[in-house]
């Protein structure tokens, strides 16, 4: 009996389960997309927390995903955004809202298996209660033997239509790792660099750096994915930035077929 369950529990781990959509970072992106008809519910549960003064904030994302073939792929999300903080004297400010909508739009080029690299572009347009913002991505990235590696580049200009000022965002981000239980179990490092311009004509304002672990599990129907992504360094200045920007983050991203 014992036998039959070890066997049992090895031919779970074992089989093959990756999809083509799965996700192994949980900031970085990959290349591949659905496959035509396609469809997925994914969540993505962002905590923030660490900063010189009290501060907590949870952003909730929610996406419908579907896949068009031809190597593209849509979704649309739903935004959920709290945070609690420090009004700096000492009042904990709290803020619960709906933060908008945003359309997806995701292109395969080259494949990250069958071709040298893969190759990726990306368009998110999330229009907010304050604020319209259009980000841009490329991602390359690849499968060689066990291990993965991608590298994104994203731009995203903010579009304030209160006060009609604009900013943009310049993201390099990259993650490398292991399959430990092929299509199944994966552990890695992922980490990016948040840019942050303002101002007329536009400055730099911000720049940090995020390094840490991720740990993403593929079911046959399912993933989940896992990052600890704490801040590492602070381009602008000696010390970490603990007032704009956070000691760490936390992301927990899920995926269901339909």
């Amino acid at each position: 009996m014992k036998k039959t369950a070890v066997a049992f529990l090895l031919a779970a781990l074992l089989a093959p389960a990756a999809k083509a959509s799965d996700r192994h970072f949980s900031f970085n992106y990959e290349s591949p997309v659905l496959n035509d008809g396609n469809r997925e519910i994914e969540s993505y549960t962002t905590y923030r927390f660490g900063r010189n003064t009290f501060f907590s904030g949870l952003r909730e994302n929610l996406e419908f995903e579907m896949g068009l073939g031809d190597g593209i792929q849509t979704s649309l999300y739903l935004n959920f955004d709290q945070e609690m903080a420090d009004d700096g004297t000492g009042s904990i400010t709290n803020s619960l809202l709906f933060d908008g909508v945003a359309t997806e739009w995701k292109v395969k080029l080259m494949d990250n298996l069958a071709d040298p690299v893969g190759l990726g572009l990306y368009l998110e347009t999330e229009f907010e209660p304050d604020e319209l913002d259009v980000e841009t991505k490329v991602i390359l990235d690849k499968v060689s033997g066990p291990f993965l590696w991608t590298a994104n580049v994203t731009l995203e200009p903010h579009f304030n239509w209160i006060d009609n000022s604009t900013s943009l965002s310049f993201i390099p981000s990259a993650g490398f790792g292991i399959f430990l239980v092929p299509d199944r179990f994966f552990l890695g490092l992922e980490a990016q660099n948040d840019n942050e311009y303002a101002g007329t004509p536009q400055t730099a304002v911000e720049s940090i750096v995020s390094l840490g672990p991720v740990l993403s599990y593929t079911g046959n129907n399912w993933w989940t994915t896992l990052t600890i992504l704490p801040q590492v360094a602070n381009l602008m200045g000696g010390t970490l930035d603990l007032v704009n920007s956070q000691r760490w983050q936390v992301r927990l991203a899920n995926s269901w077929e339909l």
